[in-house]
């Protein structure tokens, strides 16, 4: 039986045992389907009678005298009686054009309430204070009003009532001002039309201000502030009892260490029940962001969230964000398996669950700020990002290369933890739910002498150092702008020395693993060096094309250009040698000894030779953070990863690496008259290579990919010399053994 059939074989088995599950179908189905439109469309009802029953409410005014009582009901009769003047005459009576007074009761107290109840919802106060008017017999003596109105700010009746009565006092002020203007210049010249010029002297200013947002902008913006966070919370919701059951519920059952003991590689058993966790995860997201939109759409909630936006549903973006939320389901689906593994109960799993939902939500609510924007380390955040993008793709304000950034780090995290949670389901700790044996899975001095890393460290270590480069190549570039040499210099001790080199050194010598099997420093075969001279001096070449034909499908931003000519015209200045070092020297040496050395030892000890080199070149591409590198980056780095492979050594990648990027720094400046010949100087930079340079190029080219093929065949065959020993072969037994 193939792998791919046992692995499917207990996919189905467990999925058909797990939708058989009324716990399951309620969490998966009866919450998102059933209970989403009932919340919803119950707050959708209950905010409607709220607002007409405070439409229909009539407040009471205590005031302290008879004349202010008089003196309001003069205001609303005025209010009114403007009402009816710029009222349409065929316009139909509504509720708004009710009379204002209708709305308020006013009584009249000798002494102000202590405190506003229910019965008394105002306190009116109004007091003249005298103002001093000219001598001219044309103006009257005016007095302006003080108003002093006192509600209580906790009582949502007395909240209302008092923006009700401030809205209309607002408007008779206007009013008022507008008839005392047009008494006091009537005088100066009674012939002429005042209506246009008081309309200037009241209102210098017209302002229009017009909303720029695109419809899709404003159609998604509710949808962009409340379905991110329903759909991470429910997405982890209803991948919790799968998780919970395929594992605790198996071990609370006892039905795991039968299970274990079957003739199936506990790596397949893993992978099944995470594939069955993930599938319900996904058809919770699913079922979700169909529901949640069904509901706003048609329950008419989006015009109860705003009466501004004319909020509708994008639909042409739904399926773009099931398809994002593929990794996040991913994550989340290998994070609970390796949670639950030790859990000895079904109850004791949902305890340990509890922390995971909490840690998710601190990031998903964090980021729903609206200064918070899918940009610099926000890109890499768990969870956060995912939210981000989620939220930016119902506004329409995301690009395609937040995008990727997004999805391929919460690939990389998603991939981290299965691998861990296939390391923690093997453990005997863990299948007795030994709980004094745990120390033997941190403890130094338990661990046992190794070749090479497991797939398990590697791909942990590779998930916490992304998000760390990613936010030292940010915060440097944004703090180092004018000095690129500088930067340079901070970029190789903190990620070059730091991330890329000490800290797999310190990861290899703490858990006991050989570093000479693990970096690959075993000296090559004497013919791999030739191949490496012949693609150092003709991959530059090759990349040049293809650049140029990446263009054609994937035009390089605008931005993107300006900062490399901003380099270019940095670097430019500086010493040959400095360059060398900066761009090639240092970048080849510690990215061979993270990605061809650990990285690649790691993924060989769980994956074939194809699937290791293709993952750890993948994983080198995502590591230079540009949508535009990462295509050439991850062809050079399955060229990298099949030398080293082949080599057994990790000397001709780095001696390769070097070349490949300082061979154009070094013509250009070193030797610009061959520059010119070749056809790579500033001025045909963007022009194909000439045929005198290709044609040579791929010859050399393919030279030096027939001697690298035939590496590792003539090692192989050469079986009589002692120093013939093929490190890899004892890398390949520990494979089989080391998951």
């Amino acid at each position: 039986m193939s792998r791919l059939t046992r692995i499917g074989a207990i996919y189905r088995k467990e999925l058909i045992d797990i939708l058989r599950d009324r716990r399951t179908l309620i969490a998966m189905v009866v919450v998102p389907v059933v209970l989403y439109p009932l919340l919803l469309l119950g707050f959708l009802r209950l905010a409607d009678s709220e607002r007409s029953q405070l439409r229909e409410e009539r407040f009471v005014i205590q005031v302290d005298d008879e004349p202010t009582r008089q003196w309001l009901e003069h205001v609303f009769t005025k209010i009114d009686d403007q009402n009816r003047e710029i009222r349409e005459p065929d316009k139909k009576t509504t509720e708004a054009d009710k009379n204002v007074g209708e709305g308020f009761a006013i009584r009249v107290g000798q002494e102000p309430p202590a405190s506003l109840d229910d019965e008394i919802q105002l306190h009116v106060c109004r007091t003249a204070v005298p103002h001093k008017t000219s001598e001219d017999v044309t103006h009257k003596a005016r007095s302006r009003i003080s108003i002093r109105m006192g509600y209580n700010e906790v009582n949502v009746r007395s909240r209302t009532a008092m923006k009700k009565l401030r809205d209309i006092l607002d408007q008779w002020s206007g009013l008022t001002t507008r008839q005392s203007l047009q008494e006091t210049l009537s005088h100066l010249a009674p012939n002429e039309r005042w209506d246009a010029e008081m309309e200037v002297i009241l209102e210098p200013l017209e302002l229009k201000v017009v909303s720029i947002a695109t419809e899709r902008q404003r159609g998604g913006w509710a949808l962009g502030q409340i379905v991110p966070i329903i759909l991470v919370l429910m997405t982890i919701t209803g991948a919790i009892y799968p998780a919970i059951d395929l594992t605790a519920g198996e071990r609370e059952r006892g039905t795991l260490e039968t299970l274990m003991a079957t003739p199936v590689p506990g790596l397949h058993l893993i992978l099944g029940k995470f594939l069955v966790v993930a599938t319900v995860g996904m058809l919770t997201a699913i079922l979700n962001i169909a529901s949640v939109s069904a509901t706003m759409h048609f329950g008419g909630l989006t015009q109860a969230i705003t009466k501004e936006l004319p909020v509708t549903i994008p639909l042409s973006v739904l399926p773009i964000i099931v398809l994002s939320m593929v990794p996040f389901v991913l994550l989340f689906a290998a994070i609970l398996v390796a949670v639950c593994s030790f859990a000895r109960t079904y109850k004791e799993a949902q305890n340990y669950v509890m922390p995971v939902i909490l840690v998710a939500l601190i990031p998903a609510i964090s980021v729903t700020l609206p200064t918070v924007r899918l940009e610099g380390t926000m890109q890499v955040v768990p969870v956060g990002n995912m939210v981000l993008l989620t939220r930016e793709m119902f506004q329409g304000t995301y690009t395609w290369s937040q995008v990727l950034v997004v999805l391929l780090s919460t690939l990389l995290y998603a991939a981290a933890a299965l691998a861990v949670a296939v390391r923690l389901f093997g453990q005997e700790a863990v299948v007795f739910a030994d709980t004094s044996a745990y120390r033997t899975m941190l403890q130094r001095r338990f661990f046992r002498p190794v070749p090479i890393p497991s797939l398990s460290q590697a791909l942990l270590l590779m998930a916490l150092l992304f998000p760390a480069s990613f936010y030292v190549n940010t915060q440097l570039s944004m703090w180092i702008t004018d000095d690129i040499l500088r930067m340079m210099r901070w970029l190789t001790l903190i990620q070059f020395a730091g991330l890329f080199v000490l800290l797999p050194w310190l990861v290899v010598a703490y858990c006991k693993i050989d570093v000479v099997q693990t970096f690959r420093l075993k000296l090559p075969p004497a013919r791999a060096w030739v191949a490496v001279m012949l693609l150092g001096c003709s991959s530059w070449a090759i990349g040049h094309e293809l650049f140029l034909l990446q263009k054609l499908v994937i035009p390089p931003s605008q931005a993107v250009v300006e900062s490399f000519q901003q380099i270019e015209a940095q670097l430019a200045a500086s010493p040959l040698w400095m360059m060398l070092l900066f761009m090639a020297i240092i970048p080849a040496l510690s990215e061979e000894f993270l990605f061809r050395g650990f990285l690649l030892s790691g993924l060989s000890s769980g994956l074939g030779k194809g699937s290791a080199i293709v993952f750890a070149s993948l994983i080198f591409g995502i590591f230079h953070f540009m949508l535009d590198k990462l295509p050439i980056a991850t062809a050079l780095g399955i060229l990298l990863a099949w030398l080293c492979w082949q080599s057994r050594s990790l000397w001709p990648g780095i001696v390769f690496h070097a070349l490949h990027n300082g061979f154009l720094t070094g013509v250009l400046i070193g030797a610009p008259t061959v520059a010119q010949w070749l056809g790579v100087s500033e001025e045909t930079a963007d022009n194909h290579l000439p045929i005198r340079v290709l044609i040579p190029a791929g010859a050399m080219f393919l030279a030096g990919l027939a001697i690298i093929a035939s590496l590792r065949t003539q090692a192989d065959n050469d079986t009589s010399h002692p120093t013939s020993i093929d490190t890899t072969n004892a890398i390949d037994k520990t494979e089989r053994t080391h998951v």
